[in-house]
């Protein structure tokens, strides 16, 4: 843990002067004139065939001649919860089939982003005793029960493998039979996301716009449309948010950290996306803590321990002093990455490029097997005006899409740059650049054989620069002379394009470089996320971040290590714990932009919390935790952990399916006892659905939230290219598992080494679950 008072630096803490609002802390902006840009999150809205989904809605597939035709509804009820930086939303949907129609198949379709999780659907027919519902089960039952896989209608009325099953912003339900002229459904949809991060705000979009077909003769959309938004920021201070879609907000009970409001139905309001913000930056860093303890065990609960989230909002951008960087941007240009994602990824690299101020250093690599360098030998330049220029030249003119795809040399060789930043420059005799924290930008669309390699090479070479930090930094303390200036530990960001790449691999990658991740699937999305991410970390405002928790003897922190806190990306740290829960506080520790060290002062929770803790970071819980099994070969023990969270939260992983099923509604009353009784993890759900095993199918695609995870080596090799990827229709088998024998694959599913035969089972010991212990 690093010592420090509570009074160093530009941050705004208790007991400092700040700047007045409007006057920075240092002489560069955040962004260099004329790179500043605002983002919007909000998907692209996907189409099936002519029709836009612009909201949730019941599709009739009429066939040749009509196609896809929305039925007419008589409410769309939507309740948001957002939980910190999560949204958590239910959707209800009132739909009539007209008399004037023929029967006909149904599809649902919801609109979402690429990061919402479908988590629960329920269609229940009014008119007759017919429910049909999804549920979540292990990969390995869809495998020995040999499940079908859910295939789409096509416009014609034909089963049709579409593209529209695996479209990343598109939830496609194919429901059994054809609904009857005068018959009335209802649909409720659960799903939640993460809210994204914009200028400050986070910031919940609900697809809202109603189609004119959709809105009975004689009603306005008002008329349709119910939405209602609680905020809970966590915190003990006052929500302050605004509603920029233009739809008027009705607010209802207030209080400290908690807000309601509701749309107004006035008959001016927009037909569009509601969209409400609420504020995080402020003039000064805000700490909220909130804690769940202990529960009772129950067969339902797969992990009573204590649960917590400590929520750190960064100060706004004028209230913090800049870190100087020393940044290497890694593009691959692999065939794969010819036409759009390469166009659309130079213009975001442009972009970052332009983002830099002259307090940075910088050099670009481009890689396929071979590795093509901006300057001789990675020899980083500052980034005055000109040398931007010639990099943005050379980018455009240099950079083609060709070759296979190697990420380990280029890698090796940007943290070697990086971390003998020190010794360099001081013999030099400069320390501009040695003081400087540096990153890697990692950009590929591609999978490679040796990802656990390259992780456990990175895993180790971290572990050995934070060694000889510590020496020297310890050394210093003494005042004794060191081994030399403490290395420079890159911060790695990894930057995933399209299905192909394994994403678990670019995960753990950003985990060891305390750095972020993440992924577009459409080229379209490529430069506005890569713009997105690129402009989060332009302003570090704490780095070297640790958790001081007094007394707790078992901690599982996620994200673990902590990565460093930026004004564009708020840091959220979830932890489960056992004991009791520290009583005077836990810390905060990091260092500030001039070296020094800060701790904050004692964190205690704020409120009595009533937040599902549990819920609110599962989905990033769970993908840690996949990532950490693949890596240690999908042992067991560890997968059956990550299925047991999956299945009791309702969220899909990499090692679980999701199913639908026709169903009564005795018998859906009956599933939902028994999953309160002993828990969904022993429901046998061929038991309640109508054909038994022979009537579950298994719904395919990204939709679901656990297609491509783990990468396509063969595709990669291939080169096959993103707009390739996502026309070709899906099956059940091609959804993507595990690979607990490392290129083999035929244990993905069911994480048993035994059964592939291409492996000693070996790889089936026991690993620590834990992601930390701090005592």
């Amino acid at each position: 843990m690093f010592p420090g008072s509570n009074s160093q630096g530009p941050l705004g803490l208790p007991g400092q002067a700040l700047p007045s609002p409007g006057q920075p802390a240092t002489g560069y902006p955040m962004v260099p004139p004329g790179t500043q840009a605002s983002f919007s999150s909000a998907p692209k809205r996907p189409k099936v065939g002519s029709l836009t989904i612009s909201c949730p809605m019941l599709v009739a597939i009429m066939g040749p001649g009509l196609g896809y035709v929305p039925m007419p509804i008589t409410q769309l009820a939507v309740e948001a919860q957002c939980q910190i930086s999560v949204g958590f939303v239910k959707t209800t949907l009132k739909a009539y089939f007209p008399q004037t129609w023929r029967a006909a198949p149904l599809q649902l379709y919801v609109p979402k982003s690429t990061s919402t999780v479908v988590s629960e659907v329920v269609v229940e027919n009014l008119n007759r005793d017919q429910m049909y519902v999804t549920a979540i089960v292990p990969a390995d039952d869809v495998q020995k029960g040999g499940y079908k896989p859910s295939v789409a209608y096509g416009p014609t009325g034909q089963y049709d493998d579409s593209k529209e099953m695996n479209d990343p912003e598109l939830f496609c339900l194919p429901l059994p039979g054809a609904v009857q002229p005068a018959e009335y459904l209802r649909v409720v949809i659960t799903t939640f996301e993460p809210l994204a991060f914009e200028e400050g705000n986070y910031v919940l979009r609900l697809p809202c716009e109603i189609p004119d077909s959709m809105i009975p003769e004689g009603y306005r959309h008002t008329q349709l449309l119910d939405v209602i938004i609680t905020i809970n920021t966590g915190s003990s201070t006052k929500v302050i948010y605004n509603v920029p879609s233009g739809h008027r907000a009705i607010a209802g009970v207030q209080s400290l950290g908690t807000a309601t409001l509701s749309v107004e139905k006035a008959a001016d309001m927009p037909n569009s996306d509601v969209e409400v913000r609420y504020l995080v930056w402020g003039s000064d860093m805000f700490l909220a803590l909130n804690v769940n303890p202990p529960r009772h065990p129950h067969p339902s609960d797969p992990d009573p321990r204590g649960a917590f989230v400590l929520s750190v909002a960064p100060p706004a951008p004028e209230y913090t002093t800049p870190f100087p960087r020393s940044i290497i941007f890694m593009l691959d240009r692999s065939g794969s990455m010819s036409g759009e994602p390469m166009e659309f990824a130079k213009s975001a690299l442009s972009f970052g490029l332009r983002s830099l101020t002259p307090l940075d250093h910088f050099t670009v690599v481009a890689f396929d097997h071979e590795q093509l360098w901006f300057t001789p030998g990675g020899q980083l330049l500052q980034a005055t005006s000109e040398n931007v220029a010639a990099c943005e030249a050379w980018v455009r003119g240099s950079i083609t899409a060709r070759g296979l795809t190697d990420i380990g040399n280029p890698l090796q060789t940007a943290m070697g740059v990086l971390s003998s930043l020190g010794s360099q420059q001081q013999a030099l005799g400069s320390q501009a650049i040695a003081a400087s924290l540096p990153f890697i930008f990692l950009v590929t669309d591609g999978c490679v054989e040796d990802e656990k390699d390259i992780c456990c090479a990175v895993e180790q070479r971290v572990g050995a620069l934070l060694h000889m930090k510590a020496q020297s930094e310890g050394a210093a303390f003494m005042g004794q002379p060191g081994p030399g200036p403490p290395p420079g530990i890159p911060r790695i960001c990894t930057f995933g394009i399209g299905p192909y790449c394994n994403h678990y691999f670019l995960k753990q990658l950003a985990t060891y470089g305390r750095g972020t991740f993440d992924v577009a699937f459409r080229p379209h999305a490529i430069q506005a996320q890569m713009q997105h991410m690129l402009t989060a970390a332009q302003r570090p405002v704490l780095s070297d971040l640790t958790l001081t928790l007094p007394g707790v003897a078992d901690c599982e922190l996620y994200p673990f290590p902590l990565p460093d806190l930026f004004c564009g990306m708020p840091l959220l740290v979830a932890g489960k714990y056992s004991g009791n829960w520290p009583k005077d506080g836990i810390t905060l520790n990091g260092r500030l932009p001039n070296g020094a060290a800060w701790s904050s002062n004692p964190v205690l929770p704020g409120k009595e919390s009533d937040l599902p803790l549990d819920k609110i970071f599962i989905k990033n819980r769970l993908d840690l935790l996949t990532a950490k099994a693949w890596l240690a070969g999908n042992p067991r023990q560890m997968i059956n952990q990550i299925v047991d969270l999956s299945i009791a939260t309702g969220v899909p992983c990499a090692h679980t399916r999701t199913v639908g099923f026709e169903t009564t509604r005795k018998d859906y009353d009956n599933m939902q006892k028994a999953a309160s009784a002993g828990g969904r993890r022993k429901l046998d759900y061929a038991k309640y659905a109508i054909g038994g095993a022979a009537g579950l199918v298994v719904l395919a695609g990204l939709g679901v939230g656990a297609a491509f995870a783990f990468g396509d080596l063969g595709a990669t090799a291939a080169n096959a290219g993103i707009g390739d990827t996502l026309g070709g229709g899906l099956g059940a088998a091609d959804v993507a598992g595990g690979d607990c024998c490392g290129d083999c694959g035929d244990c993905g599913d069911c994480g048993d080494c035994g059964d592939c035969g291409d492996c000693d089972g070996s790889c089936d010991g026991v690993a620590d679950v834990a992601a930390c212990t701090i005592s």
